[in-house]
């Protein structure tokens, strides 16, 4: 799904409420946490961290017992999803570089696949690549468009971008009024 609108409509009020950083203030809101799923958030900027590698920071997602870690067992489990995660994502050539040596599209990749490896089953994304040039811009989206479908996430995805909305979407919601 992915939701469209002007400045000020509520689209990252939507991902704040999905994402449980928001509690709504009348009606009822079911997120995947309630039967036990999980969502993951990816912001405008990779927010990656800065001492750590590629490969790290994609881990930091399984190391914790949030994030899921709590199921790995061994580190070597933990290594082995990383590794082909990096791969499948098409990513693996970055995996010991470390964030400032990446282009904008990669960084947000590894923020994506950070995102990822701990198999959330709702991934939310707030104008992940509006910071991009428009050739990584595309790159990017193509990329994301391969991830949603190979995986199979449930994917949430915020712009501004009507094109991106349609090129990305199976489904587009236009919101225009924010809270009128």
């Amino acid at each position: 799904l992915t939701i469209v609108g002007p400045s000020g409509a509520g689209k990252s009020t939507v991902l704040a409420l999905l994402a449980g950083l928001l509690q709504p203030t009348s009606g009822t809101l079911r997120r995947p946490e309630d039967a036990g799923g999980s969502t993951r958030l990816v912001f405008q900027e990779p927010r990656l961290l800065p001492w750590r590698t590629v490969e790290e920071n994609v881990r930091l997602g399984l190391e914790f017992r949030a994030n899921g870690g709590h199921g790995l067992g061994h580190a070597h489990d933990a290594d082995a999803r990383v590794a082909a995660l990096l791969r499948e994502l098409r990513v693996a050539d970055l995996a010991d570089r470390m964030p400032d040596e990446l282009s904008g599209g990669q960084a947000q990749r590894v923020s994506i696949a950070r995102a990822v490896a701990a198999s959330p089953t709702l991934l939310l994304l707030d104008e992940p690549f509006s910071a991009l040039d428009p050739v990584t811009r595309a790159d990017t989206q193509r990329w994301l468009r391969e991830v949603h479908q190979r995986l199979g996430l449930t994917t949430v995805l915020v712009t501004h971008d009507l094109a991106e909305a349609a090129a990305l979407g199976d489904r587009v919601a236009v919101l225009t009024r924010g809270n009128d």
